[in-house]
């Protein structure tokens, strides 16, 4: 049977979006299927890349948070179920579901961009002569590869390379080294970064940009522990723009405060179709919605870090919604009481709906600038670190950090990026490179972990934990997975 990964190549044929082009290029609804062999119009191409990009809600709106905050010391897992409690206790296997869903998204999203790739090369419009439109499709397409790739990398390790929509009818490819798909991802982002401009084509928002290229290539550098490319691309970010701070950390949330300057790149989510809002409903849920558990709050750990930062002002209020029942809570605090006072995540919006229109933003440049410093303190710039550290700090209304040496300022970085960028999908890989770089010891940290009540949670973390298993279900209908990463 010609299924697995390959599969989601009919998925995506039969459910792409055919839509032209317009300032809200996602917030659409579906017109007619695409039938094979049909693409032959600069507008088949805008369409096939909408589908593309209509591709990624739906993994970065739930699974990657557990996959992700879920797994780290920023939140509990709460509730009775055995696919995502597993994840935050450490006790999953190679058959969870929720594990396995991301596996087959981020794939169904790698097709939806081999797709438009080949079929937009094969496409020769007299629209777009004089201009170098058709470059920009296949430039955007390829950004959104990599930007699956990063994610299937620093997740799992090797993973099979796909790069055609067919692969050469492969339809059971074997595993392909981390080394080789961070190395393809750089090449997907290098050659994006070479055709996209600045600014979002035709002024949409969401697009891939010069700037997300840039930024996803400082990202990979520093998953990688390439430092000094890492701050090769963040200062190109950070210099050559177009982005700046957003001066109120609480004005970066909410729908009244889409795409501000601070964005780099920004899923549009549309207010129909597909329950893209589910993650702030029922992952980061403010109470129980349709009789669903509170699926994640913030943990006494997480809490204690805003407390221990002195950090009560705009981002610590908009961090956290305190759920408080015949109780008043203030700062600071030792332990709470969890039936009277609760941390859910403040950042985004909460609505009876399934889709509440609230975008994703995936990266923004605080993330940037404080990867930079990062950098900076991995190759001994501390004075250029310090700066970029007490840029963020300022904002956050914080006095300039303390920190004077190398290891003291990797630790004051790693946790401002804690507080900065809590429920943003950051945590997990920021405690792997720390763990990488000899700042934290990752296994101490997670299996220290408490409760609400001060009690040990034992976790049980081990080393090969930082690595997910390849999913079951994907093993038994391919065996060439095999075998799956250590300690699964």
């Amino acid at each position: 049977m010609k299924i697995n990964i390959l599969k989601y190549a009919h998925f995506f044929v039969l459910a792409i979006i055919l839509t032209s082009c317009s300032q809200d290029f996602l917030d659409k609804s579906p017109e007619s299927q695409l039938a094979a062999g049909s693409l032959t119009t600069a507008s088949d191409a805008e369409s096939i890349l909408n589908g593309a990009y209509n591709a990624m809600p739906d993994y970065y709106s739930y699974s990657n948070f557990f996959t992700t905050e879920g797994m780290s010391d920023n939140t509990y897992i709460n509730g009775d179920n055995n696919v995502e409690q597993p994840l935050e206790n450490f006790t999953f296997t190679s058959s969870n579901g929720e594990i396995q869903l991301s596996w087959q998204e981020l794939y169904k999203h790698i097709t939806a961009a081999n797709t438009a790739i080949d079929n937009v090369t094969l496409i020769n419009d007299p629209k777009w002569d004089g201009t170098n439109r058709k470059a920009q499709i296949i430039a955007e397409a390829t950004f959104l590869r990599a930007f699956a790739y990063y994610w299937l990398v620093t997740s799992w390790g090797n993973v099979p390379l796909i790069l055609s929509s067919n692969n050469a009818g492969n339809y059971y490819p074997s595993r392909t080294s981390a080394d080789l798909v961070y190395a393809q991802i750089i090449k997907d982002l290098k050659d994006a970064e070479a055709v996209l401009d600045n600014n979002p084509y035709h002024g949409d928002y969401g697009r891939a940009t010069k700037g997300a290229a840039r930024a996803l290539l400082a990202k990979t550098y520093a998953q990688m522990g390439d430092y000094p490319n890492c701050l090769i691309y963040c200062n190109k970010v950070i210099e050559e723009g177009p982005y700046t701070l957003v001066s109120d950390y609480s004005k970066l949330w909410g729908l009244s405060n889409k795409n501000t300057s601070e964005s780099i790149f920004e899923l549009q989510v549309p207010t129909t179709g597909s329950p893209y809002n589910v993650w702030k409903i029922n992952v980061l849920s403010y109470g129980p919605f349709d009789n669903w558990p509170k699926r994640q709050i913030g943990s006494y750990d997480l809490v204690k870090a805003f407390n221990d930062a002195g950090d009560n002002g705009k981002r610590y209020k908009s961090t956290f919604n305190w759920q408080v029942t015949g109780a008043s809570f203030n700062m600071p605090f030792n332990a709470w009481n969890p039936t009277q006072a609760i941390p859910f995540c403040g950042k985004f919006s909460y609505s009876d709906t399934w889709t509440n229109g609230d975008n994703l933003i995936m990266i923004r440049l605080a993330d940037i600038i404080l990867l930079a410093a990062e950098a900076n303190v991995q190759l001994g710039k501390l004075p250029e670190a310090t700066i970029q550290l007490n840029k963020i700090r300022t904002r956050a209304g914080l006095a300039n950090t303390t920190a004077t040496t190398k290891s003291d300022l990797a630790l004051a970085v790693l946790k401002e990026r804690r507080l900065e960028l809590v429920y943003e999908r950051t945590r997990w890989n920021d405690l792997k490179r720390a763990d990488a770089n000899g700042t934290i010891n990752m296994v101490n940290l997670m299996n220290s972990q408490v409760n609400s009540s001060l009690q040990p949670l034992n976790y049980g973390m081990q080393s090969f934990h930082k690595l997910l298993p390849v999913p079951l279900g994907d093993i038994q209908i391919n065996k060439n997975l095999l075998p799956n990463n250590t300690g699964y």
